[in-house]
């Protein structure tokens, strides 16, 4: 009977030894609770995560004793990454702001800080947008596609983010990477903007082709950039071209289009001529006669307007 009444008292005593241990647990967690909520208050983020993070695995194990303090730890410290982040990238220190935002996305999934997840993922991409925008706009190009690339690991649907590695590959002069940048920005939403730009690539090296009297290149060159956003200046460089070529129907149809956009420039009579000589090779003297009375006046085109006129077609 004594031995049973000794076995009961030493339980007490380990009984009360372990609320005490317990309760002093929770007095502890709470102390670097409360130290991290006067850190935040105080604005500094690095003591608030740190003292969170501590009063946290302090929490997991006191069971019902400190879920209260648990469940508030776990819905804060994503908000202050999140918090922290915004204030850096404001303050334009970008890549530490990056790392607040991922760890506040990190965190906000951990934790079921949904909201958070859901501002910080939209926020990180721009923040990212940001700092690549500046390099491109300083002429940094080379860094500036390394940083909208990882807008777009970011954001992969971001097809602005591909337009402006088309600019910036534009600029370092890698035609193949920008063709696929603007061509992926296209298919993301860009394609106004990206056509345009895709439009001037190709314009570039159909015009930088004509002086070599590379005619088939010249065409292939104005007709792509054309296709892309048609241009007074494409539809020029295709039909000359296409006289040169002999496909005499899209020298026609380029030419009369460019004539109707720029009637007044100043290279009407050469226009009139290359549409004269369009239609004088389709057979069809009539309308050839006709743009060839146009320049018999024009210095340059006289004397071969006069003989084409007069001699060769025999205008009426």
């Amino acid at each position: 009977m004594k031995q049973f009444k000794t076995f009961l008292a030493i339980c007490a005593v380990a009984l009360l030894s372990a609320g005490n241990i317990q309760a002093q647990d929770l007095a502890a967690a709470t102390e670097t609770y409360n130290a991290a909520a006067t850190s935040l208050n105080d604005g500094n983020y690095i003591s608030a995560l740190e003292n969170f993070g501590k009063a946290l695995k302090m929490l997991e194990g006191l069971g019902e004793e400190g879920e209260t303090m648990l469940a508030e730890a776990k819905s804060i410290i994503p908000q202050i990454h999140l918090r922290y982040g915004k204030e850096l990238a404001a303050a334009k220190d970008i890549d530490n702001a990056v790392i607040q935002l991922k760890k506040a996305i990190e965190t906000g999934k951990n934790y079921s800080v949904a909201d958070v997840v859901a501002e910080a993922t939209d926020l990180l991409p721009q923040v990212l947008m940001a700092d690549a925008n500046a390099l491109l706009n300083e002429g940094k190009f080379a860094e500036a596609v390394v940083e909208y690339n990882k807008v777009i690991k970011a954001d992969p649907e971001n097809g602005t983010a591909y337009l402006r590695i088309g600019m910036a590959q534009s600029r370092l002069s890698k035609e193949a990477e920008a063709v696929a940048a603007f061509e992926k920005a296209i298919e993301l939403g860009e394609k106004a903007n990206a056509s345009r730009q895709l439009s001037v690539i190709y314009l570039k090296k159909s015009a930088a082709l004509l002086g070599a009297k590379n005619w088939a290149g010249v065409f292939e060159n104005a007709q792509k950039s054309n296709e892309y956003n048609e241009s007074g200046q494409s539809l020029k460089l295709m039909g000359l071209s296409a006289v040169q070529l002999k496909k005499f129907d899209a020298a026609i149809e380029a030419l009369e289009k460019y004539f109707a956009m720029n009637n007044n420039a100043k290279d009407k009579s050469s226009t009139l001529y290359n549409l004269a000589a369009a239609y004088e090779g389709k057979g069809n003297n009539a309308k050839a006669c006709g743009y060839y009375k146009q320049i018999l006046t024009d210095p340059t085109y006289k004397q071969i307007a006069e003989y084409k006129v007069k001699t060769q077609l025999k205008c009426n």
